[in-house]
């Protein structure tokens, strides 16, 4: 069985707590809640948080807690949603 990722993240609004749940095949589904949430909520994400995700699989593969097929699906994804350079 698959893991969840997930970790906290802190914007000017309010602090959120993200997770990203691999729902079989090549779906990744991504839901978010704050402490003044009931239930998650889906969201899009940005292409920072598909390059935090991408750290964090390739972290759990190499210490064997992420099969390699789901590090091949998130460096395909976050490839598609390349971060923008900085000016």
């Amino acid at each position: 069985m698959r893991k969840n990722i997930g970790w906290q993240e802190k914007t000017d609004e309010a602090k959120y707590q993200i997770r990203v749940i691999f729902n079989g095949g090549d779906q990744i589904l991504w839901r978010r809640i704050t402490k003044a949430m009931e239930r998650w909520e889906p969201f899009e994400p940005t292409p920072e948080h598909w390059q935090i995700l991408l750290e964090k699989t390739q972290a759990r593969y190499v210490r064997r807690q992420a099969p390699y097929k789901d590090l091949q699906l998130v460096e395909r994804l976050a490839a598609a949603h390349p971060v923008p350079p900085e000016p």
